[in-house]
């Protein structure tokens, strides 16, 4: 499969890297092609969560740049894993240069499906999402990767194109998780992160985070919360298997989350790696402010917010509201 992957941040490098691992042609499409990646690649170090064993590789990944994109390409599949506060400005880019490619967007999604089909058919699309993260430090990427990710049809149907994708990331030693509610989870899974966000911020460290009860019992608090404005949007919250364990007890959900990222290497290099300071703002602020539009009350989010707010100028304004 001829795949071109938008950019070289931390979710398309690491997925390039895989897909050019197992075999298929891969490029990168960038708006400027910076000569020493294009020279001497991408060095990544990988915690590899595909194996029990979780083995952490040194790879020096000698990716192909492209800087245009036209449908005379030829390309199979674009796979576009950007913040979701870009993708309205990749849409065009997307409907004028991708052809006759399907596109996976592989990132996070708090809109509806409105603002992305004005600008490209539901029919030239599908979304999924990533388990893996890291940051870029010291000239390279420190990485983890777990082995799976989520994929579905939009509408929940079953699809040639959704098997050739399974397919894709089968090759490439990944278990698919296969969505028919693809939407709901994406809208679940943003607002457990939000709750999961604001509380590690407070923390001040993630590894204090992770290995504290008290901490992840506020955390159990503030998701379900962040549920709560979910389900104000429509989403049935207790049918997300996801999101099913956060309506325990708390001290319970605390006690398995900490067990979970003492044994689970990889994942917690991803929770501990993660730079992007101002996509967790935005994240956080995103269903806070969602939330205060439904009239849906959140003590705990609202009391997080200054935490949040204080990681740079983003939506300061709305931590004071």
């Amino acid at each position: 499969m001829r795949v071109c992957v938008i950019g070289t941040g931390v979710i398309g490098t690491i997925y390039g890297h895989l897909m050019t691992e197992a075999g298929h042609p891969v490029v990168h499409y960038v708006r400027a092609i910076d000569p020493l990646v294009a020279r001497d690649g991408i060095r990544i170090r990988l915690l590899d969560g595909r194996t029990p064993a979780a083995p952490e590789q040194d790879v020096r990944y000698r990716l192909k740049l492209v800087d245009t994109l036209r449908p005379a390409d030829g390309y199979d599949l674009v796979l576009a894993s950007v913040r979701h506060t870009q993708l309205s400005a990749l849409i065009p880019v997307l409907a004028a240069g991708a052809g006759k490619a399907d596109v996976l967007f592989f990132n996070n999604l708090w809109t509806g499906l409105q603002p992305i089909d004005a600008g490209l058919a539901r029919e030239r699309y599908l979304w999924g999402f990533p388990v893996a993260g890291g940051g870029f430090r010291d000239g390279f990427l420190d990485a983890a990767l777990l082995g799976d990710v989520h994929l579905g049809e939009l509408d929940g149907q079953s699809t040639d194109r959704l098997a050739r994708i399974l397919a894709l990331f089968d090759g490439c030693g990944l278990a698919v998780n296969l969505h028919t509610d693809m939407l709901p989870w994406l809208w679940t899974h943003f607002a457990i992160e939000a709750g999961v966000i604001g509380t590690a911020i407070k923390a001040g460290d993630p590894a204090v985070f992770l290995d504290s009860t008290d901490w992840l019992e506020q955390a159990v608090l503030a998701v379900r919360e962040a549920l709560v404005v979910a389900q104000a949007r429509g989403v049935d919250a207790t049918a997300i298997v996801d999101a099913q364990p956060f309506f325990a007890p708390p001290e319970t959900v605390a006690a398995g989350i900490r067990e979970q990222y003492r044994v689970d290497r990889a994942a917690r290099k991803i929770m501990e790696r993660h730079t992007a300071h101002d996509e967790l703002q935005h994240i956080f602020f995103d269903v806070l402010e969602t939330g205060r539009d439904l009239g849906v009350e959140m003590p705990a989010l609202t009391a997080l917010a200054p935490y949040v707010a204080a990681l740079g100028p983003l939506n300061a304004e709305l931590a004071r509201a």
